[in-house]
């Protein structure tokens, strides 16, 4: 749902239109923006001009439709540990590793997507209903691990959530996306530091809120 309670909508897979972003992302991987045209997409795509402007009026269109193909693709990628139901602990971790894969492959569109919407240093408004959509299914698996008993009930799974999303989200983009770091590494860390926050049992009750 996005914030103003509609279903976003599930993208349909054109062969056509499929063809054309990736021309699209591979063609922004090796030309500056705004020296890339629609032709060059067009021919790398191996589509006439009239098919291409029939899908995407101009390329800043390109790029948005990239964008929500992208997040489309990584909550896909994260279904093990958002819709499982089996072991957190490995179901986060094949989770991760498949929604970086995406990143990988999507980064430098990311990248770009954030210039074009000048919000460098935080995530660009129109994202924020896919970004709901991510808490929104974080927040149910949380809660159904905690009404199974596998998780503690004393942190509030929709809090845990944005917490533990936001740290992913700024490691990948500092690290991976930015930082070129090791990606493995990264999967292995992160996964372990979000299974120990929400299941591991700590070794006393938090303490109560100062009044």
């Amino acid at each position: 749902m996005n914030p103003d309670g509609e279903r976003l909508r599930e993208e349909s897979r054109n062969a056509t239109e499929e063809a054309i972003l990736d021309a699209a992302r591979d063609a922004l991987a090796d030309t500056e923006y705004r020296r890339l045209t629609m032709d060059v997409i067009a021919k790398r795509a191996f589509v006439s001009r009239t098919a291409l402007y029939f899908y995407f009026p101009n390329k800043r269109a390109l790029v948005d439709r990239l964008i929500s193909r992208a997040f489309l693709d990584m909550y896909e990628a994260a279904s093990p540990y958002l819709d499982g139901s089996g072991d957190p602990r490995a179901e986060l971790r094949r989770g991760l590793a498949r929604t970086v894969r995406i990143i990988d492959r999507d980064g430098h569109v990311l990248t770009l997507a954030a210039m074009l919407s000048g919000e460098e240093d935080r995530l660009p408004p129109q994202w924020l209903p896919y970004v709901v959509r991510f808490v929104a299914a974080a927040t149910d698996r949380i809660a159904r691990d905690q009404a199974r008993g596998i998780a503690p009930s004393d942190i509030p799974p929709r809090l845990a959530a944005q917490a533990l999303l936001a740290m992913v989200e700024r490691h990948v983009t500092l690290e991976l996306i930015q930082g070129g770091g090791d990606a493995h590494q990264s999967i292995r860390v992160l996964a372990e530091l979000w299974w120990r926050a929400v299941y591991s049992k700590p070794a006393e009750p938090l303490p109560a809120d100062d009044d």
